[in-house]
Formats: C-alpha cells, sequence, structure tokens
C-alpha cells in the first residue's frame, strides 16, 4: 500500500477534536510552575508534566499536519492546523518563564537536581546547552515581552504558502506539436528532461517560473518579513550577526559555514567542465539552467514505487543486519505516501516524531531519481527509528545538521549497488550523471543558496533596502560566477530565491545539505574500505539522537567538518566522476 495510515495517530478527525480540548489544560499546568523551578520536587514535576503535554501534541500535530499535507487546498484542515499551531503559541509564552528562571537559579544547583535523579539525568545535556546559551537569554519580562510575537514568525511563511502553493493555478502552454500540456511544481523537471525542443523546453520553464515573476514584489516583502525577524532576533538576543544565532545553538563554528561556501566557490571550474561536456554530448546551442534535466543517455525503464522499494532492499543486502532492519522498517506498508495528487505538498520529507513511527511524503515520478529520493527519506526515517529506540525524549530529537547524514549515506549505498549492477552503456552513463547531478545539486547548487542566505542577511545588516532588485541582484551575480550563465537572459530565473521554500520557512537550513553530504562521503568511504569499526561508529551517530553537539557527532563517526579537507573531497569525488563519465562518453 502506498498510502498513509494515519490511524496510528488519531481513528477519526472526531477524536482529534476531542484530544485539542485538552491541550489548554496541559498549558495552564505547565504556566503555574511559574517562580517554583527553585524547588528540586516543583523542578522536576514541571519536566513531568512537559513531556505528557508534548506527548499530546506530537499525537495532534502528526495527525493535522500530515493530513494537511495530503491536500493543502483542503481549508478546513489548514485552518485545523493553524488552530493547533495557536496553541503551540500560546504554551510558548506561558512557558518563557523557564528559561530565565533556570539561569537565575545557576548553573550548579540545576546540575545539582538533575544529577540528583534518574529520569532529569536525561536532561543534562539540554540544561548544558541552555546554560551555553546563557548569555542570549533574557530576563523573564524580556522573555515574555518577545513571546507575544511568537504569533507572527510564521506570518512569512503562511504568506509564501499563499503565494506559492494555495493560489497557485498552474499553467497550460500548447507545444510545438500541437499538445496542450498543465505545468505543475510536481511535473516540470520530468518534463524538462523529455522535451527535445529548445522553444519547447523555454515554454515549459516560464509557465513553471511565471508565478515567481509576476508576484516577485510579494515574495520579496515576505523575504524581507523573514529577514527582519533573522535581524531583531540576532540583535535582541546580542548576537553578531543572523548567522552566529543560527549557529550558535548547536555550538556550530561559524568557520564551518564559511569554509563550505569558500571552498564551492573557489572550487567551480569542475561545474564549468561538466557544463561543457553536456553542452557538447547534448548537442546544444546555448546552455540554460533548465537544460540541466536533460538526460546524456535515455532511461526509459520506469521504477513503480514497489520495484524502486524493492531496488533500495537489494542495495544494502549484506550490510550490517540492524541498519538493514530499520532501513526496511521505515518503507513499511502505511507510512510512505507515495505518488502526487491534486493539491499535495510537493517535494519529499520524512516527518518524525518521539513516540510514533514516522512517516514519508513522496511524489514518486517512477523515474531513477525518484528511486534515490526513497533511499533518501528511508535514512531519515530509519535515522529517527535509531534514534527513538535509544534515546529518551528530551534528547531524541537530532539536528537538521546530522540529519542529512543518514539520507545522503543511503545515496551513495544505492549508487554503488547500481553502477555494479549496470551492464551497457546508457546504464552507466544515466548512474554517473545521477551521481555528478547529486554533487551539482546538493553540494553545490545548496552552498550557492547557503552563499545567497548569508550575502541577503549582510544586506539587512549594512541598512540596505531589501527589493525584488537587490534580492535578484545576488542571485544574478552568484549563477554566473558558479555556472557562467547570464540567467537574466531566461524569463523568470533571477526569481529562484523565491522558488526555495526553505529560505521563508527554515532559514540557514540549506547549507547543512552540503555540510551533511561531505560528512556522509567520508563516513561511507570510511565504510566501503573495511574501515576499523566505521559501520559501528556510524551506527552509533544514527543512535545517539540529540544527545550531543552535531559537529561532534559527526568527529566521533568519523567526518571532521572543521576542515577543508572533508569539504574539498567532494570537489576531487566530483572530478573523478566527471573523468569517468567523459570517457564512458567517449568509448
Amino acid at each position: 500500500m502506498s498510502k498513509w495510515d494515519l490511524s496510528t495517530f488519531y481513528p477519526s478527525i472526531e477524536a482529534w477534536e476531542e484530544d485539542l480540548k485538552k491541550v489548554p489544560a496541559h498549558i495552564d499546568t505547565l504556566g503555574s510552575f511559574k517562580g517554583k523551578l527553585h524547588e528540586l520536587e516543583s523542578f522536576r514535576a514541571f519536566y513531568v508534566a512537559e513531556e505528557e503535554a508534548t506527548k499530546l501534541l506530537y499525537r495532534l500535530y502528526g495527525y493535522i499536519h500530515l493530513n494537511s499535507d495530503l491536500n493543502l487546498k483542503d481549508t478546513d484542515k489548514s485552518a485545523k492546523n493553524q488552530q493547533l499551531m495557536l496553541l503551540f503559541s500560546q504554551l510558548s509564552q506561558k512557558t518563557s518563564f523557564v528559561s530565565p528562571e533556570l539561569i537565575g537559579l545557576g548553573e550548579v544547583k540545576v546540575m545539582e537536581f538533575v544529577e540528583s535523579d534518574a529520569f532529569l539525568k536525561n536532561y543534562k545535556f539540554p540544561m548544558e546547552q541552555l546554560f551555553h546559551q546563557q548569555k542570549h537569554v533574557l530576563s523573564t519580562d524580556q522573555e515574555q515581552l518577545l513571546s507575544f510575537f511568537s504569533p507572527t514568525r510564521n506570518v512569512p511563511s503562511s504568506l509564501y504558502q499563499s503565494l506559492a502553493i494555495i493560489d497557485r493555478q498552474d499553467e497550460k502552454v500548447i507545444l510545438s506539436d500541437g499538445k496542450e500540456v498543465f505545468v505543475t511544481q510536481s511535473n516540470y523537471r520530468a518534463m524538462l528532461g523529455e522535451l527535445e525542443s529548445a522553444d519547447d523546453r523555454r515554454l515549459v520553464f516560464e509557465a513553471a517560473f511565471k508565478r515567481y515573476k509576476e508576484n516577485r514584489a510579494a515574495f520579496a516583502s515576505a523575504y524581507n518579513l523573514v529577514l527582519q525577524q533573522l535581524a531583531a532576533n540576532y540583535k535582541s538576543r546580542k548576537y553578531g550577526s543572523s548567522l552566529e544565532a543560527a549557529l550558535f545553538g548547536n555550538n556550530i563554528p561559524t568557520s564551518v559555514y564559511h569554509n563550505l561556501k569558500d571552498v564551492a566557490y573557489e572550487n567551480t571550474a569542475p561545474i564549468k567542465r561538466y557544463i561543457a561536456l553536456r553542452k557538447k554530448y547534448l548537442k546544444l546551442d546555448t546552455y540554460h539552467t533548465y537544460d540541466r534535466f536533460m538526460k546524456l543517455a535515455k532511461d526509459d525503464n520506469k521504477y513503480p514505487f514497489d520495484q524502486a522499494r524493492s531496488l533500495f532492499f537489494e542495495a544494502i543486502e549484506g550490510m550490517h543486519p540492524e541498519y538493514v532492519k530499520n532501513q526496511k522498517e521505515a518503507v513499511k506498508d502505511g507510512f510512505v505516501d507515495a505518488y502526487p495528487q491534486e493539491g499535495k505538498r510537493t517535494g519529499a520529507y520524512s516527518s518524525g516524531l518521539y513516540g510514533f513511527h514516522p512517516y514519508i511524503l513522496l511524489n514518486h515520478d517512477e523515474t531513477l531519481d525518484s528511486v534515490f529520493t526513497l533511499a533518501h527519506e528511508a535514512g531519515h526515517s530509519a535515522h529517527t527509528i535509531f534514534s527513538n529506540a535509544n534515546q529518551p525524549m528530551p534528547i531524541a530529537d537530532y539536528t537538521i545538521f546530522v540529519a542529512e547524514i543518514a539520507s545522503t549515506f543511503n545515496e551513495h549505498v544505492l549508487l554503488d549497488y547500481l553502477l555494479k549492477k549496470a551492464t551497457s552503456k546508457e546504464q552507466k552513463i544515466a548512474l554517473l550523471e545521477n551521481a555528478i547531478d547529486g554533487i551539482m545539486a546538493t553540494f553545490y547548487r545548496q552552498t550557492l543558496f547557503a552563499t545567497y542566505e548569508y550575502e541577503a542577511n549582510k544586506l539587512v545588516e549594512q541598512g540596505v533596502p531589501i527589493t525584488y532588485q537587490s534580492l535578484s541582484k545576488i542571485m544574478i551575480d552568484l549563477y554566473k560566477h558558479y555556472y557562467d550563465l547570464d540567467i537574466t537572459t531566461e524569463n523568470g530565473k533571477e526569481y529562484v530565491w523565491a522558488y526555495i521554500p526553505h529560505l521563508f520557512y527554515t532559514p540557514f537550513y540549506v547549507y547543512q545539505y552540503a555540510t551533511s553530504y561531505s560528512a556522509s562521503l567520508k563516513i561511507y568511504a570510511n565504510v566501503k574500505k573495511g574501515e576499523a569499526n566505521a559501520m559501528d561508529k556510524y551506527l552509533g551517530l544514527l543512535k545517539s539522537g540529540g544527545s550531543d553537539y552535531p559537529v561532534n557527532q559527526a568527529a566521533k563517526a568519523g567526518a571532521d567538518l572543521t576542515s577543508k579537507d572533508t569539504f574539498m573531497a567532494v570537489v576531487e569525488r566530483f572530478n573523478v566522476l566527471i573523468d569517468e563519465l567523459e570517457k564512458v562518453l567517449e568509448e
């Protein structure tokens, strides 16, 4: 079954509504501990009550957000989701006293409490994190004042969702053969890969990006809100910049971010070499960014979801039994919604909540890429399964920073298996192209977007007005440097910043795709060459949840992200793959 079974949360929306009524009482209970956390008994009781409330909220959130994502045009589900978000905001306001109160109590006293009780020992690392951020926590009154603004924090992402998804009307285009097609967010990439006519590809691309061009001022206003919120946060909490504020909580040195963007920025020659190779073998007079979806080898194979899942199982066969068991558990029936449908959220994700089996959303189009997407999301879900089984609630939730290690590790495993299995020239070309495009998309493209975020935030920090023109100029310059392409010649491409939901939903997120890819490549190389305990170290990472800072977790698993060498290894791998591809193409 390639559909979700959400009955693990609730049997019906009516049951969900009944549980929703219980939330205000939990919020009031948590609020009643204000001024009492200096007593061990109250301190413990607060965290017991918080875990009870969190379990209820996870159940409520899992059911409604997954239901809503199946049909974003279902206004009733969206309204209920917003209703729950308001309760989350109320909870944030009612518990805004906690951090200042604990800091007032002092690290020594809090750690005494934690060490004195078996249940509270689960909170040791979260308390270490709290005191790590101590100088950025404000007074109780100031924290409460800031908490009043929490309902507005979702405004930019809600605006973006309305502009990009809910109010979106799919465009109809007439191709050169007279065929009429509807261009959607789900199908336009596949169409661009299949169309032989350059004019047809241009029409499809322009249809896909029409909304971003026509609403460029509105998207710029929404992104300006994101940037202003980030600036207000770093200034009010006395960070040096929005970047520092974003990285500080996970104790990630800003040098990791700068090393990543510097290595990518200084090593764009292989990108230009690959584009030249593509242009030559695709016999293109002019190369456009949307030509990246065209394939060097015709791969007519279709991979229905069940076949894709079987291929993934074949790829992981023979690996550590514990790893195999949880990967298979991740994609079992009822926990994957595989195919696109009207109103369904685009893209793919794994949604993991403590105490519940993770769910995977796909928009499976039966291409080779979609097989890799399945393996990728299975990695996330298996990570959640490992973490939840081995860590208590307070430290089970892993960071985004390490999350993508688990997902891209699976991609490396699948690629190696398929390359070994390949017999024809076309298969080898398709797989090498997929691997190269993976580095282009995950390492270079995401680092370009991370550099974009850094530069956009700098505009605000320098007091430069945010307009669609100023936002687009950064992107135009970056595309010219990375790809040696002038995106102003493509109708709408200069507004690609409006196309990237992460910029609006989760600022300073995308760089982690590149750091995690770099780490997973290193860890997989260690496993592949049979380095002592390499797989055990990797399983240790998957089981560690959020029990340590992510840079430390990666290091223990065998990847040093404070070194430029880890990022340079990706560049070297990129060059090797391009060499192999060129060799096969010339055979």
